[in-house]
């Protein structure tokens, strides 16, 4: 029962003060339920997957296929580095048709506007005119 509860205060610390970022994977790594190398794997992510990644000390908290989990920080490389997920100077579109209406499209990884979701064939360019 104090290990579960020691887990979970951790898992708690680790998504509290954390940022968005976004890494590549190094390597063919494991998703893994809970914040530590004994933690249940929930999925395998390939090299060179572009993910969104909240980190905080040596994990990062990502998903992947609709399924939530850690990965160590060391199997990621930094595309961008954190940045804040509200406030002045940060856009947001829901869609790339939104993007496109405010002049926006098409928008390169790491500058504003952009994120994974709307870049379709994961190239680093989000709402290119083939894109919808």
């Amino acid at each position: 029962m104090r290990t579960t509860l020691k887990v979970l205060a951790l898992a708690a610390a680790l998504t509290g003060a954390a940022q968005a970022a976004t890494s590549v994977t190094t390597t063919t790594v494991n998703l893994r339920r809970l914040p530590a190398m004994s933690g249940p794997v929930v999925g395998v992510v390939p090299a060179n997957t572009l993910l969104t990644v909240a980190c905080r000390g040596d994990w990062c908290r990502t998903s992947y296929q609709g399924r939530g989990g850690y990965i160590a920080r060391t199997l990621l490389r930094p595309v961008t580095r954190s940045a804040p997920l509200a406030g002045e100077g940060v856009r947001f579109y829901a869609t790339c048709a939104a993007a496109r209406a405010a002049g926006a499209a098409p928008m390169r990884l790491g500058r504003p506007g952009y994120r994974t979701a709307l870049d379709a064939n994961h190239n680093g360019l989000a709402c290119e005119p083939r894109e919808r």
